[in-house]
């Protein structure tokens, strides 16, 4: 009976979640209470893992484990390091989705012929696929691992007239650079692209055009407007600014609409974004818990913060707040999901013992007995066990208060 109202409260959630503002009921009962953020920080293979964060208004977040990883990198992806990670729960509530870029920026920005899909029942372990398009498409005309620079930042979306997940990405080829206004620098050209997953999310078709912006474009994320009965694509211009159909590029996020979540899309000749001239990426727009706006958020990575905006109808948007990046929350592209108390508590408690095994791991010498000394590594390699065991909110509760009990 639990396990079927979960799923039901799954099923309801989604649909509230692609309802417009103003669709919103003052008194709908919504299970979920919270915002998961997946992401990763920086460009070193540290940075390159996924963490999570929590938020209870979506906009000011709080890192799980301290800012450390939640999954290595090292154990699902080819290049060992991980960039861009979309979350999303499954259409029926049983599973959580999550598609990565495999990149390894140490080795150039050049270097990434791949992505990873994700699936989990619980948020925390989670089974995994790399798919590297050289090897997965090796009759693809000018797919090959010479001309193949790049396969960025994928999403996963439900495409209702297929029945399918769509995931969709970037993709750039050294054979559609173009020159831009300086003529010492070619502009690697990124076009979006799209394939759908398997029943069991362990393989993509075919790559198919997305969109072609005219010039270089990266970081799709595609929302439903029920509303207009419309899909939303955001995207940035990517790379030098140049002139694009009468259009000064400057890296900022757009918008393209249409009626099928495959296009044609209509591109909007204009930036959405807070109108400062810095470079911005990694969109993503996620509808607000209680149906009453929709939030935009985008990595400001060249000024060290994050900022958030607003809307209620997809299309005007105001800013909200700068929210620095520092500490142990450092986010760099990534996803946001709304998750259930349940499942808050869940993350938490497991949060909560991973800091514990840390900080007795990495707790000096002098300030153990020689008995506590001698049972430390015994006590981390029992709790880690339960660290990485089976997902109970009661083991980790009853690991996290023996720890605290033998460090007194």
């Amino acid at each position: 009976m639990k396990k079927t109202l979960l799923i039901a409260f799954g099923m309801v959630a989604f649909f509230c979640a692609t309802l417009p503002a103003v669709h919103a009921q003052k008194n709908e009962k919504i299970p979920y209470s919270h915002y998961l953020f997946a992401f990763f920080s920086n460009n070193s293979p540290h940075g390159e893992q996924i963490r999570y964060a929590l938020s209870e208004d979506g906009f000011n977040y709080t890192s799980l484990c301290q800012g450390r990883p939640v999954v290595a990198s090292d154990t699902i992806a080819l290049k060992k390091s991980i960039r861009d990670p979309h979350i999303i729960r499954s259409q029926d509530g049983k599973m959580f989705y999550m598609v990565l870029t495999d990149m390894r920026s140490d080795e150039g920005w050049q270097s990434n012929d791949g992505l990873i899909l994700m699936k989990s029942t619980d948020l925390i372990h989670w089974q995994h696929t790399a798919i590297d398009f050289p090897t997965r498409f090796p009759n693809l005309l000018g797919f090959d691992r010479k001309n193949l620079h790049a396969v960025w930042a994928p999403q996963t979306i439900w495409d209702e007239k297929a029945q399918k997940y769509m995931i969709y990405y970037s993709i750039g080829r050294h054979d559609w650079e173009y020159p831009t206004e300086d003529p010492r620098f070619k502009q690697p050209y990124f076009k979006l692209f799209y394939s759908y997953a398997n029943e069991d999310f362990t393989d993509i078709t075919e790559p198919q055009l997305l969109l072609d912006f005219g010039k270089a474009s990266i970081d799709g994320d595609i929302v439903y407007d029920r509303n207009k009965q419309e899909y939303v694509l955001f995207f940035k211009d990517e790379g030098r600014s140049v002139m694009n159909n009468g259009f000064r590029t400057r890296q900022g996020v757009m918008r393209a609409t249409s009626k099928n979540v495959t296009g044609p899309y209509n591109i909007e000749w204009r930036h959405i974004q807070k109108a400062d001239q810095f470079p911005v990426e990694g969109s993503s727009v996620f509808p607000s818990i209680d149906g009453t706006h929709y939030i935009l958020m985008y990595d400001c990575y060249a000024n060290g913060y994050y900022q958030f905006c607003k809307s209620e109808n997809l299309k005007d948007f105001t800013f909200v707040q700068n929210t620095k990046t520092h500490g142990d929350f450092t986010p760099r592209h990534g996803s946001v999901m709304h998750i259930t108390q349940e499942e808050c508590d869940r993350l938490k408690a497991w949060s909560d013992l991973s800091n514990a095994i840390e900080h007795l791991r990495t707790r000096p010498v002098p300030t153990l007995t020689l008995e506590q000394l001698k049972n430390r590594p015994i006590l981390i390699e029992k709790a880690t066990k339960v660290l990485n065991g089976p997902c109970d909110i009661n083991a980790y509760r009853a690991m996290l208060k023996l720890l605290n009990t033998k460090k007194k």
